[in-house]
Parts: C-alpha cells; structure tokens; sequence
C-alpha cells in the first residue's frame, strides 16, 4: 500500500506527463514531492520500477539529467489498491484513496460496480465449507455497542444479534418467552423476583453464564447513572442477590409490574462479568455476549458479525453478515443486490403495509412501514432565554405549519404528528385533512407576550434532519425571529441530553409497542429530564414512576397519555412529523422478518441455492 501511495503521489505531481514517455527529474524534486531524503528516494524508485510502474535512468555523470517513464496507468492501479483495501474490510480508507487520486469518476464508478456485485447474498468455498454471507451498505454506521448506552434504533438491532436477554418479549402477542432464564417468578405485588437461568448458555469466549452475570449487568446499571443512559430501569433495585450459581433473587423498593419487560430490553443484555469487569472501554470496542452472532471485526469501516456454532437457540443459518459504512451519495450509487435465493424461516412479519413496486408480476416488492415515532422540537427550560415563555413556544408551534412543511420538503415525510405514536397523527390527518394556515396576528400577539426582543435562538440537531432544521428557520425568519442552526455528528446525539449553549433540539424518536419506550422519554437522563424545569420535571418523573406500580395495563397507557398531553399543553414539547421507510426485497424470497425500522432478523434468514420451483 506504501508503494501505491508513493505512485500516486509520484503521478499527481506529473498529471501532463504520457505514458511510456521519458522526460527529465532530479533526485531533490523527487525527495520535495515524497517528503523524504535522497538516499530514500532512490529506494522507492528501486521499488516502483521492480513493480513495473515507473521506468529509471539515472544520469550519470555531472550536469546529465536522471529520466523517469510512466509505464502503468494510475487510475488502473487505484482501482485494484482500492479493491484490495476493501477485500481487508477497509472500504473508508478505498474511498478515500479514491477521492484523493481519482482524475474522474471513473475510478469509482467502477470500485462501487465491483462494490455491487458483492452486494446481497454471497456464496464462497473456503477451505472445503461453503461459506454464506449477506452483505449490505448504510449511511448511518453504528454508534455504540454497549447495550447500557443505546439511543439509536440500528445500534439496537445489531446489539440484539451479539447479545441476549433474560426473557423476550413478543409485541404482536404481548407474551414473554424463555432465553437465557427459562423460568421465573414473582411475589403478588411484583416487588420481589427470583429469576431461573437456563443450563448451557454460553458466552462467545466459550465459559457459561452464572448468576454472577446477571448480577454484574444489573449492578452496572444502577448504580452508574452518569455513564450508564439507561440506569433508570434498576435503580428501583433495593438488592440483589445469588442463591446458586443459575439462581437469582431480586427485591425491588416497590411494586414494579413491567419488571419484566425491563429484563427484555436491549439495555438489559447480559454481559461476561469477567471481561466486561476486568476492562470495560477495551470490552466495549470488542464486545462478547451470548447472541446468535459474534463480533468479528468493529471499526467506522466495517462491522463483521459470525454466526456463533454454540448459541443455546441453534445456530444461524447463514455464516457471516458484513455492514458496510457508506455515504448516502455512494450507496446510493450502488446496483439493487440479487436476492432472489434468499429465504427465511419464519413467516413474513409486516409492520407496515406492503405495496407492490411495478404490478402484480414484478420480480421486485417494496415494504413501506410509517416509522413508529415522530420528529419532534423540544426546548431547554433549564437555560435562559425566549424558550423559556410558553407564549414564545405556543408562537414556534402556530409557525411550524406541519402540512406546508410536508408539501414543501415532501419524500418520507407523509403527515403532522399529534404525539409520539403515528396512531393519533394519522387519526388526526384522516379526520381534520389540511390544516388551516397560521393566525399571523396571533403569533405576533404571542411573540409581543413572550417579550422577545429578537434573541438568536439556538437549535441543535443532526445533519439527516437538516432539511427540516433549515425549513423551520425558514419560517421562524418570516416572523422576525432569528434561528441558529448548529449540527451535529451523529456519535455526539447519542446523548439528547443539552448542552449549556443550546435552546432547542430537533431530533425523531422511534418506539415499540410497550409502555417502557414511552417510559424512557421521562426517565432516561439525556431526554426530558435535561429540558424541563425542576417543578415540571419533578411533576413528570413522578408520574412515569407510578405507571410501573400500576397493575392494570389500560390505566398504565391513560397515564402515559395524560403524560404526553402535559408536554404537549405547555408546549414543552412541539410535536411535528411521521415519516415512513422503504425496504425492497426480491419476490421470490420465501419470507423475511422486519423489525419496525425495517430490517431484517439475520437469524433467520437463509441462502437457498436450489429449489423445485
């Protein structure tokens, strides 16, 4: 790779130069252009000559110039350097190599061509085993693999391959099944538990998980609320205990009726106590759980999953999946991978509708599903500032005209939300159709309430959400008032929680079907509880809290909803998109599980290469 890079440098140094076409160079300008001595340079040229890259003839003699030839093709050399660099899993070094020496897009048009053809399904003979492996882009790569620091779907989902829980939970049921514990029980009041693990569960490092396990992942949880996001699900631990090595009892401080929903969650994925506690940073760029899929390599270019031979549910079926980071623009450039010998074997699970892409025959579909949750605007009332005026929130509200925002910008984003689930929105949308422009007089009448005096209003979100950002702003300039935009990077959102210097954030919330998604918002350190004002928040966490001691499930949701409706009256909260998502698959796949963001269960998908039909 150092010879090709001082190839390149070499050739960009002398762009007009034509192949096989001698001219003269000194041995200085060469050391000048390679940043290195002259007794070094000439072991490069020994070097790039014995490639076949370059030809040298050094003068001989004083006052006779030294003369160089190109006789390979650079771009040719790109290309096959920046293959061989994703071939070791490098694809962000090869697309850098290419944005640095490419003349053209030529180079890499024909990189993310050869890119394609790996794309989808692939099956290679190794050493006498057929390897399969699936193999896919995405724009935005995962953040984090600590299951006590989740905040983005997509870091969820690959948690939930290289780790397991104590139970699981099924949303289409409402019903709770075995994993790693395959009994428990409960007082009458739900205050105390004594969970049963399952013989035989083994860590990817090959020892078994024991009671020390899951007391460890519990301990780390509750009692570092500054470096855990989701400790609020066991700080309602008074103790917990081992009776035996697959036998542990805990006492919670007061009934809790979704506790065991807490122990189904991606946080509560059950870590080696031995390596985890041993060196938690150095576990963490590299981590081990007990799930279906080993980590294999992790890095901003590649995340590499193998499917674990031991896993106490049976072994995948496909033997290594390969998440490859990309940007949007070059994923976007890529060719639609060949499914078409992808099965699975469960039953096709839609979250959304399916719509059919090109009629009834097409060999492609497309599975639509409304994203459960919304865009939303949420402002810090621990800052000083306008924010601070509920006047000036309810003005933001009326000048945010969500259906204009939705023609305006248009592509995923399909009605106004009247909360965080998508059910009230498009019940909303269906029943009122367009809404009615603003009252100009009454946002003027609110602003002059609110005492604004044209202050810069702070608003922070990432880069995806910066058409919506811009558009607001927009609007917010129509009326006077003045909007600051500032991005950013997608690690640094993985705590909502506010900075000092900002007064709103616009970021999108995803949720499931249970009561502790919602429960989160309210709880969890970096959403709500760092935007609101003490005697809002106080009001608010004690009211999340009594949802988990209430027994009846239909009250645990009016409570919820009176929750929402409480941000929601003092415009704690402006409530603004539901957007959709779009997954294409090839007909003839057999079936294939979705989870609510629309990707696939890796667990139980399939190659199958041969077929009656």
């Amino acid at each position: 790779m150092l010879a090709a890079l001082q190839f390149f440098e070499l050739r960009s140094s002398y762009t007009d130069r034509e192949l096989n076409t001698p001219f003269s160079v000194t041995v200085q300008t060469l050391a000048d252009i390679w940043h290195c001595t002259p007794r070094n340079v000439k072991m490069v040229l020994r070097k790039l000559s014995d490639l076949g890259w370059i030809s040298w003839q050094p003068g001989l003699g004083r006052g006779n110039a030294s003369m160089l030839a190109f006789l390979a093709d650079a771009q040719d050399i790109l290309l096959e350097e920046s293959i061989a660099l994703t071939k070791k899993g490098d694809v962000k070094g090869a697309l850098e190599l290419i944005d640095r020496f490419g003349e053209s897009t030529q180079v890499k048009n024909g990189f993310l061509e050869w890119l394609s053809g790996g794309m989808g399904f692939t099956r290679t003979l190794v050493t006498d085993m057929v390897l399969d492996t699936l193999r896919f882009p995405v724009q935005r790569f995962i953040v984090t693999l600590d299951p006590a620091s989740i905040y983005y779907a997509f870091d969820a989902h690959i948690i939930g391959h290289i780790y397991d829980t104590l139970v699981d939970f099924d949303p289409v049921s409402e019903t709770f099944r075995p994993a790693i514990a395959h009994f428990w029980e409960s007082s009458p009041d739900c205050s105390e538990w004594i969970i049963h693990l399952r013989k035989g569960v083994s860590f990817h490092h090959g020892r078994e998980v024991t009671a020390q396990d899951v007391i460890y992942t519990f301990d780390r949880l509750r009692l570092n609320p500054d470096r855990c996001e989701q400790s609020w699900m066991f700080t309602g631990i008074s103790d917990i205990r081992m009776l035996d090595r697959k036998t542990v009892h805990i006492t919670l401080t007061e009934s809790n009726y979704l506790f065991l929903q807490l122990l189904s969650v991606k946080a509560s994925s059950i870590l080696p106590a031995d390596l985890c506690g041993a060196d938690e940073a150095a576990f963490m760029s590299h981590p081990v759980g007990t799930g279906a899929f080993k980590l294999l390599r992790y890095d901003e270019s590649i995340c590499i999953l193998e499917a674990f031979s031991s896993h106490f549910r049976g072994r995948p079926h496909i033997d290594r999946v390969e998440i490859i980071h990309l940007s949007e623009q070059d994923a976007g450039m890529l060719k639609e991978p060949d499914w078409s010998r992808a099965s699975c074997t469960e039953q096709n699970i839609y979250n959304g509708y399916l719509r059919k892409s090109a009629g009834p025959d097409a060999e492609w579909r497309e599975v639509e599903t409304i994203s459960p949750g919304c865009s939303m605007l949420v402002f810090n009332q621990r800052k000083e500032g306008p924010q601070n005026s509920p006047a000036f929130r309810q003005a933001l509200d009326l000048i945010i005209d969500r259906s204009r925002m939705i023609a305006d910008l248009g592509e995923n984003r399909i009605f106004p939300a009247q909360g965080f689930r998508t059910e009230r929105g498009r019940a909303a949308d269906q029943a009122e159709g367009v809404e009615p422009a603003p009252d100009a007089a009454e946002i003027y009448r609110l602003l002059e309430q609110s005492g604004y005096r044209g202050e810069t209003v702070r608003l922070s979100t990432h880069s995806r959400h910066a058409a919506d950002a811009q558009w607001i702003r927009q609007r917010c300039r129509a009326f006077g008032i003045r909007m600051e935009i500032q991005m950013r990077k997608a690690e640094d959102m993985a705590n909502p929680a506010f900075s000092p210097e900002h007064d709103c954030q616009l970021y999108e919330i995803v949720l499931g079907n249970d009561e502790i998604q919602d429960l989160e918002l309210y709880l969890q350190q970096g959403f709500f509880p760092s935007a609101l004002a003490d005697g809002m928040l106080d009001t608010v966490t004690a009211s999340a809290r009594a949802v988990m001691s209430d027994p009846d499930p239909q009250s645990r949701w009016r409570r919820l909803n009176e929750l929402e409706e409480l941000l929601r009256q003092s415009y704690s909260v402006l409530f603004l998109l539901h957007k959709k998502s779009n997954t294409r698959f090839h007909s003839s796949i057999q079936g294939i599980n979705l989870n609510s963001c629309g990707w696939v269960d890796f667990r139980t998908v399939w190659f199958q290469p041969h077929s009656l039909a």
